[in-house]
């Protein structure tokens, strides 16, 4: 398995039409939007994308043989393209275009989309998908766990990112719970790191694969703690500079209305 076979082994599967579809609403949001930020346009397919690399590509068919490879799709459905589907601002788009944004208001303001419930779900979910039987789920079980996971993700991303309407944590605090994620990646890693390997199931596939069992376990570690690290750590380095940013542009206005 190579680098290669992750990213040229793709299939048409089921996911593909939910993507397209996706694609094709934003993109008619979009045209019928006035002055959309092309930077909101940009993240949101760059999240399908993604998606299709998470759900079509290798990464989802090794995903079965290799538990770093496991790690690496989870990654991008439970960090990555949710993070990216936020700052595209779905619903802001949707408020502005839909005839029924009455209703989608009142939807929305039924969503838990708050950093003291993102957390937790982010936290939980993390553990109980890598840590129990679930991680061994085949069939329907297995794509309902891929969306909870892109569900778990845009419940963290959502508040934090800001950019659809929603209660929020103000920057100190965003950065703050961003920075908190790192402690369920930090206690999944460790245990990935020091166990035996744990996966009666993917020590059979990744010796038939040529892998030794312990040190894939190892690697998915890794996968999670240096990846899933390395998103957070842009993260908050997006968010202080939006913070600073938005600091600068108060003081300025405050310095022209003062002004004689």
């Amino acid at each position: 398995m190579s680098a290669g076979d992750l990213l040229t082994q793709w299939t048409l599967g089921a996911p593909l039409a939910t993507l397209v579809a996706a694609a094709a609403a934003y993109a008619i949001g979009v045209r019928r939007a006035r002055r959309w930020p092309a930077r909101r346009t940009a993240a949101f397919f760059a999240g399908l994308a993604m998606l299709a690399v998470a759900l079509l590509s290798g990464v989802d068919a090794w995903a079965d043989r290799l538990q770093s490879v496991h790690m690496v799709q989870h990654t991008l459905l439970l960090l990555v393209a949710p993070l990216l589907l936020c700052a595209g601002a779905p619903a802001t788009l949707a408020l502005r275009t839909l005839r029924s944004r009455r209703r989608l208001a009142a939807v929305l303001r039924r969503v838990p989309a708050h950093p003291a419930v993102g957390l937790p779900v982010l936290g939980a979910t993390m553990l109980a998908v890598h840590l129990t039987p679930l991680y061994e789920a085949r069939g329907v079980l297995h794509e309902a766990e891929h969306v909870w996971l892109v569900t778990a993700g845009l419940l963290f991303w959502a508040p934090l990112v800001g950019a659809d309407p929603g209660p929020r944590a103000g920057a100190a605090g965003r950065i703050g719970v961003t920075l908190a994620a790192m402690a369920p990646m930090g206690a999944l890693s460790a245990v990935l790191l020091t166990a035996a390997p744990r996966s009666a199931q993917y020590a059979a596939s990744a010796t038939a694969a040529g892998v030794d069992p312990a040190a894939d376990q190892r690697a998915a570690a890794v996968v999670m703690w240096v990846g899933g690290g390395l998103v957070i750590t842009v993260a908050v380095l997006v968010l202080a500079g939006i913070a600073l940013w938005q600091e600068e542009a108060r003081m300025r206005r405050r310095e022209a209305v003062g002004a004689p």
